[in-house]
């Protein structure tokens, strides 16, 4: 390991693993061949740390980034069920857009495809442009820790009920809606305008559809899935759905914070137009919002619940400043990744892994 600098952060946070060159050995071509060579203890890294995140490489292009995850992932997914809108980088077969959101809007610390019955085991992010603003960052936090932060109380409604899934989709993708989490059309969402295909991938995942609307053309999905998951590897319990993302109140709660962080009347007007449609959203009905989760019986989770969740996550939330050319591998079935917002350029960009199916069904606990 002479090659290479490995160090955590400066305030002692051990996620993530941050991994530097020496003697300005910062080419591609050599942070791609070790790689190759410590994949196995590159490996070790990840499930130690969380995370690892390789600084002070030369990675300028999108294809720069897609070498390096191959070597130590061959098998990348090109399959994408989430809402935030993102598109294939030119010059890739595998590496997209983070997020297209507006750069205003907060994402909510989730594990990546959550909510399906195999999400990818590991997910990759790599900064190309770094935001030049306040905010910005991809935060981390751990979820395992994030269950044993909660109130035993909280947990066991969870543990005992599960979580429901309620996604509609109109046809097609949306710019002005109240409802953020309804931007997305269910042809983008399933990369087919064939109602047949989509019908086969939501019985194939155990999922309930219904269509509705003039045309017939907007759809409901609805499924249960543990609130809970046991790391494959480890056995630690992690905290394990999307209640945290897709829910008004911890919208509004995540721009407030980062209002008190910026202190700008640009990001105080976003929070105020985001505390409006939280109201609207208010006479919206639960199974009518573009993505809702509930409890796994369909009832709502209540206010101060979803407060003490938020209040776990932001006890264990990583914060670190993006600089260009930072690539990070992550393990998705541990450490949530969210986006806080910023103004200006800023270009992230994502890979996965192949699905996982997950150790624990919803029948295996509610």
């Amino acid at each position: 390991m002479d090659e290479i600098t490995q160090s955590v952060r400066e305030d002692g946070e051990t996620l993530p693993l941050i991994i530097t060159p020496k003697n300005g050995r910062n080419s591609v071509d050599f942070l791609e061949g070790w790689i190759s060579k410590n994949a196995s203890y590159l490996k070790e890294k990840i499930r130690e740390h969380g995370a690892v995140l390789f600084r002070g490489f030369e990675i300028d292009k999108p294809h720069d980034f897609e070498r390096i995850v191959l070597r130590y992932q061959p098998e990348l997914s090109t399959e994408y069920r989430g809402t935030s809108p993102r598109s294939l980088q030119p010059g890739t077969n595998a590496v997209f857009s983070a997020s297209e959101l507006p750069y205003f809007y907060p994402l909510g610390q989730h594990i990546e495809m959550s909510f399906l019955p195999a999400p990818p085991k590991e997910i990759f992010f790599c900064c190309l442009i770094p935001p030049s603003s306040v905010g910005g960052e991809t935060t981390l936090c751990d979820f395992a820790k994030v269950y044993r932060d909660l109130d035993p109380d909280v947990r066991r409604r969870f543990e005992e009920k599960g979580v429901m899934y309620v996604r509609n989709h109109t046809r097609l993708d949306r710019l002005l809606t109240i409802d953020p989490t309804m931007m997305k059309g269910w042809e983008a969402t399933f990369g087919s305008s064939d109602k047949a295909f989509v019908e086969n991938e939501c019985r194939k995942h155990n999922v309930d559809f219904h269509w509705s609307g003039p045309k017939n053309d907007n759809i409901k999905m609805i499924h249960r899935e543990a609130a809970i998951q046991h790391h494959p590897e480890t056995n630690v319990p992690v905290w394990f759905n999307h209640i945290q993302v897709f829910n008004m109140q911890m919208v509004s709660s995540y721009m407030r914070h980062h209002c008190a962080r910026a202190k700008s009347l640009f990001f105080y007007f976003a929070y105020v137009c985001l505390l409006l449609l939280t109201w609207l959203g208010g006479f919206i009905k639960p199974h009518d919002l573009g993505f809702t989760t509930l409890y796994g019986d369909g009832t709502v989770v209540p206010k101060e619940d979803v407060k003490h969740i938020d209040d776990a996550i932001r006890k264990n939330l990583v914060f670190n400043r993006w600089q260009k050319g930072d690539a990070i591998m992550i393990d998705n079935f541990r450490i949530s990744h969210g986006r806080q917002p910023f103004r200006g350029k800023r270009k992230v960009v994502v890979s996965w892994s192949k699905p996982f199916l997950k150790p624990k069904a919803f029948s295996d606990c509610c």
